[in-house]
């Protein structure tokens, strides 16, 4: 590779990063929508675009340039976008128990700890998948081979996503105990406890309360406390009861939730995808593009609306714990099977790591490994456009339209453009993040929150007309429920499987 080739492959990586810090700075704004500008753009820029590598006397066509500059301006999203996602929509302290990872620190006055966990997980993604793309050129054939090979596999392994997220989610479910009586005994009391009691599953129990019957089942009921009585022949009054502790978790409620917003948000996701929206024949907007309304309602507008009144802690000048490289390798893991699965999102893939091997690495880990993911979809999903010829998202399917003759013999301009972004784009993310955090730190961000929030009302409308709105609307109604339910939002990517699904299973329904 040339001088002249460098220069412009240089060139053109940092104005695709212009395009990723823009993005993924700016709410609302995704990369997919600047990729897709810019190949709408490409018939006018094409004569300037060959003049320029003519003059320059370069090898590389126009049309990898262009590919390379997409590629940038993905990665650099993937790490700068973590920035606006922790400064913006801070919730009241008193939320904090439900709030996500990454503002729970931030309201401990640890926001450089999630920074410092989102720019190393996003780094170590994109360097693992980096080494595991560069034997691409000399075992692109076998490895091509394997992929087509497991491709009719993709259908099944996608059905049984949804259910590990379900089965996944029913272990954060709350335990419940009851009062075994079946051997136990049951005496008047004269008195009332006080105590709190912690039900430990097997162990003896003595409970002294008010006994009582409703809809159909036997209950205790202490000054603090409320328990379940499995047993017969019970009296009511207060009551001495002696019996055992039954301790187990009620998963039947939170399973349930889980379906449910899969399936409401999948029914979202067909509306978007199938054209089925009110409204969207009176004008489609500048792009026609109803995922961005979708994606907004589902997972933007309801955090900055619960959160318009919070104020951004005081924040600790440097992070007091290293990042977890746990964490960030399984989600480099993960981000390779995102990137090469459809309808998989990095949040997901995230979720399904925590079923490999654990380690306790707090929330820090948490944010790593869903950092990873992302950024590790990004590039590994090159390797499955490269080898299949299908790209998992918007922005591998743009690089795919700008040079449909992209191949493996293209991997050395492909990789030094991961490995600059990478680097210069995490120290970006810190240096930048850093400033932005401390600069906010004590102050009411509810002007912020509320300009974000309106100004991703006015993207929608711009983007996808009436119907977008009409679309956000109902996307951030049920975007709202899992916060108020006590239920994760990654169910909620069912606005992408279940469409994914019912193409590969049931397409008489699309």
């Amino acid at each position: 590779m040339f001088g002249a080739d460098l220069l412009l492959l240089l060139y053109f990586t940092l104005f695709g990063m212009g395009l990723g810090a823009l993005s993924g700075l700016a709410p609302g704004i995704h990369v997919n929508t600047l990729a897709v500008l810019l190949i709408m753009s490409v018939p006018s820029l094409a004569p300037y675009l060959d003049g320029m590598c003519a003059s320059a006397g370069c090898s590389l066509s126009p049309a990898l340039l262009l590919a390379c500059t997409i590629l940038a301006a993905a990665i650099c999203h993937s790490f700068l976008d973590y920035i606006p996602s922790l400064i913006m929509g801070v919730p009241d302290e008193t939320e904090c128990l439900s709030v996500l990872p990454s503002h729970r620190l931030l309201l401990e006055g640890k926001g450089m700890n999630a920074l410092e966990a989102a720019s190393h997980g996003s780094l170590v993604g994109a360097l693992a998948g980096l080494i595991v793309l560069l034997p691409l050129p000399f075992l692109n054939v076998q490895i091509a081979g394997v992929l087509n090979g497991v491709a009719p596999a993709i259908p099944w392994m996608l059905l049984f996503v949804p259910f590990i997220l379900f089965w996944a989610e029913s272990g954060k479910a709350d335990p419940m105990a009851e009062l075994d009586m079946k051997d136990g005994r049951s005496t008047p009391a004269d008195m009332i406890s006080l105590k709190r009691h912690v039900p430990v599953h097997g162990d003896s129990a003595r409970v002294i309360g008010n006994v009582h019957r409703r809809h159909g089942r036997w209950y205790i009921r202490t000054p603090l406390q409320i328990f379940r009585i499995k047993g017969h022949g019970l009296q009511e009054g207060d009551r001495t009861l002696i019996g055992k502790w039954i301790v187990r978790r009620d998963r039947l409620p939170i399973i349930g939730w889980s379906i449910l917003l899969f399936l409401l948000s999948g029914v979202l996701g067909v509306m978007a995808m199938d054209g089925l929206v009110p409204g969207e024949d009176m004008w489609k907007g500048m792009e026609g593009n109803m995922l961005m309304p979708l994606f907004t309602g589902l997972f933007g507008l309801p955090l900055l609306i619960g959160s318009s009144r919070g104020r951004m802690p005081e924040q600790e000048g440097e992070a007091d714990t290293s990042p977890s490289v746990t964490g960030a390798l399984k989600g480099s893991f993960m981000g390779g099977l995102v990137g090469w699965l459809p309808g998989v999102t990095a949040t997901a893939g995230a979720v399904l790591s925590t079923m490999l091997p654990r380690s306790r690495g707090g929330p820090e880990e948490f944010i790593s490994t869903v950092s990873a993911v992302g950024t590790g979809a990004a590039v590994l999903g090159l390797g499955t456009l490269l080898l299949i010829g299908k790209g998992r998202s918007g922005t591998l399917l743009a690089m795919q339209e700008a040079m449909p003759s992209l191949s493996v013999t293209d991997m050395p301009s492909l990789l030094l453009c991961i490995l600059f972004t990478s680097l210069v784009s995490y120290v970006l993310t810190m240096r930048l993040g850093r400033k932005l955090l401390l600069k906010a730190q004590g102050r009411d961000l509810t002007k912020l929150n509320h300009g974000a929030l309106i100004g991703m009302i006015v993207l929608s409308f711009l983007l996808a007309g009436p119907a977008g709105l009409v679309l956000l609307a109902l996307s951030t109604i049920l975007g709202m429920v899992p916060g108020k339910v006590g239920v994760s939002r990654v169910h909620l990517t069912g606005c992408l499987l279940l469409p994914i699904l019912l193409y590969y299973f049931a397409p008489f329904l699309r």
